[in-house]
């Protein structure tokens, strides 16, 4: 089994039931569990809350489910809206085919307002088929660069809600659409309208630089 990293958006819970889940040392804390019917073998989804310290260092936590035990890996430079994902988890758990995805919610931390963690599975949706023009974030947790221009994408994400929408997907953890779109530099800001590329920035650049694009996306509407 293996245990992977990525962005996703937050889960929709719904009634969600608490469950058991431990640190490595035996300490519990509560999760929310919800199942996700829209993917392949009933993916089930965890939310789980995590110090400051446990997120710049990363952490190993015992997750407990139908009396198996699994030991999740939370790798370091994790942000709220991160997701570990267990691949095929379900097979160990439940007996049937499914992964498990584990949302990190860090203590103090706020999703960014305007921003959508998307993935390879839900990009033709969100992107590709979107009635507004996409702005697309190429980003990973290392990324120093990245974690620069995230505070303008935010920004810009409020400024323009409505008419435009801004997106981030990790390319460590959804490298079909890293490969489909040749990302060899990050932060790559990809402008999407009517599902094709036709605009985009590279690096940190500045405020001033990305807004311009984003003026010359809208005027072309």
């Amino acid at each position: 089994m293996s245990y992977d990293m990525l962005k996703l958006g937050r889960a929709q819970l719904g009634d969600a039931k608490k469950i058991r889940f431990e640190t490595q040392f035996g300490g519990k804390v509560s999760m929310n569990e919800s199942f996700d019917q829209s993917q392949a073998g009933n993916s089930v989804h965890y939310e789980l809350a995590i110090t400051g310290e446990e997120a710049r260092l990363g952490a190993k936590k015992i997750l407990a489910r139908q009396g198996k035990r699994l030991e999740v890996n939370i790798p370091a430079g994790v942000i709220t809206g991160s997701t570990v994902k267990l691949s095929n988890a379900l097979q160990v758990t439940d007996g049937h085919p499914g992964d498990i995805l584990i949302q990190i919610q860090v203590k103090g931390e706020k999703m960014p307002a305007g921003v959508t963690e998307i993935n390879d599975g839900n990009f033709e949706a969100e992107v590709l088929k979107s009635s507004l023009p996409v702005v697309v974030d190429f980003w990973a947790p290392w990324c120093g660069p990245c974690r620069m221009i995230a505070p303008i994408t935010e920004k810009l994400a409020k400024e323009y809600q409505g008419r435009l929408k801004f997106c981030k997907i990790n390319i460590d953890q959804n490298r079909l659409a890293a490969e489909k779109y040749m990302v060899m530099s990050i932060p790559l800001l990809l402008l999407f309208k009517d599902g094709k590329v036709i605009e985009q920035s590279t690096g940190a650049v500045p405020e001033s630089e990305l807004r311009s694009k984003v003026e010359s996306v809208l005027r072309g509407q």
